[in-house]
């Protein structure tokens, strides 16, 4: 399972000083310093985790159950609070921001909002969605409070489309490459960039893209063969993804420019600002778990069951967060690690 960790083009500067193919110096769970976060206290035990953070540390964003359902959590400064826009509802925070600004949905049998919560003002901005734009999903925001998705065609319904909703105008749908359709948006950077993936209506192919730009259409990301790959998270100049499924994934790094940059042992859950990731891990099969490489070589490798999903930047008081599983119970978790 274990695949050394490669660089892949020596023309990048990137490559030449941050990620040597021949260093890899290993760190055991001693090396960094677990935290298992409080949940609110009518919460059910048995299955929280850690989503997002914003970029300082103070707001941690993620989900526990409360009364039989799904519901989102925003840690501040460690401390919980629930996140939802209507009692008695499940919710889903997709992103926190710069500020304590979250972006996320509530919805029960009656209606679904789509809402940014601000720490500042502890209440929510529901999002007004303009005529003509059926929303399927909102999946991320940047710094500005720039939003993307994907909304429905307006006939059939049958097909999605990707949009960017800057903050203060009007949603704008993406161009997408010719003879395809939307599959995903992925996420946006604070620099407006967007990742998702795209494919021909008429079979299950597939490619991902970088969106550099909202007017044309998007750079095509591929794996070291050029085969086709999934993205998954892009933070500045760094995007992280993966080729194959499951026990056969492979964790690739590109740069914004559509570069192949590194090479990973499993798919990349998230990547931050300096190019440092979060293996996804698995706790299915074989139950191996993430690893946190960071872009000058070092490794940390966690313990089994432990599944990371964020990043944190550099000079955040934490290293990287998701979830522990210990006998089926997923409990939210952070980590630092080194100095």
């Amino acid at each position: 399972m274990i695949r050394q960790l490669a660089a892949l083009c020596a023309t990048t500067a990137f490559l030449a000083t941050a990620l040597p193919a021949t260093q890899s110096i290993a760190a055991g769970p001693e090396a960094c310093t677990k935290t298992l976060l409080p949940l609110p206290a009518d919460s059910e035990a048995g299955s929280s985790k850690v989503i997002d953070a914003d970029p300082s540390g103070r707001y941690v964003l993620g989900d526990a159950q409360r009364l039989g359902a799904s519901q989102a959590v925003l840690w501040v400064d460690g401390v919980p609070r629930w996140l939802a826009s209507q009692p008695d509802s499940w919710s889903y925070g997709y992103k926190v921001v710069k500020g304590g600004l979250v972006l996320g949905t509530t919805g029960n049998q009656a209606s679904t909002d789509f809402w940014v919560y601000s720490v500042k003002t502890d209440s929510y901005r529901i999002l007004k969605v303009p005529a003509g734009l059926d929303i399927s999903v909102l999946t991320g925001m940047n710094a500005r409070q720039d939003i993307v998705g994907l909304a429905w065609d307006d006939e059939s319904k049958e097909h999605v489309h990707p949009f960017v909703w800057p903050a203060g105008g009007e949603p704008r749908l993406l161009r997408t490459p010719k003879g395809m359709q939307a599959f995903s948006v992925e996420g946006i950077s604070d620099e407006g960039r967007i990742i998702g993936s795209a494919g021909s209506p008429d079979t299950s192919d597939f490619a991902s893209y970088v969106w550099n730009s909202w007017h044309s259409r998007p750079i095509r990301l591929t794996g070291p063969q050029h085969e086709s790959a999934s993205v998954g998270d892009i933070e500045g100049t760094w995007i992280g993804g993966q080729v194959g499924q499951g026990i056969y994934s492979t964790g690739l790094i590109w740069n914004t420019r559509g570069t192949l940059v590194a090479q990973l042992e499993d798919a990349v859950a998230d990547v931050n600002s300096s190019g440092d990731a979060v293996t996804a891990g698995d706790e299915f099969i074989d139950h191996y778990s993430s690893v946190l490489v960071r872009s000058d070589g070092t490794r940390f490798t966690f313990p089994e069951g432990t599944l990371l999903m964020h990043s944190f930047d550099r000079g955040a008081p934490w290293s990287a967060g998701g979830y522990e599983n210990t006998s089926g119970w997923q409990a939210a978790v952070l980590y630092k690690c080194g100095s």
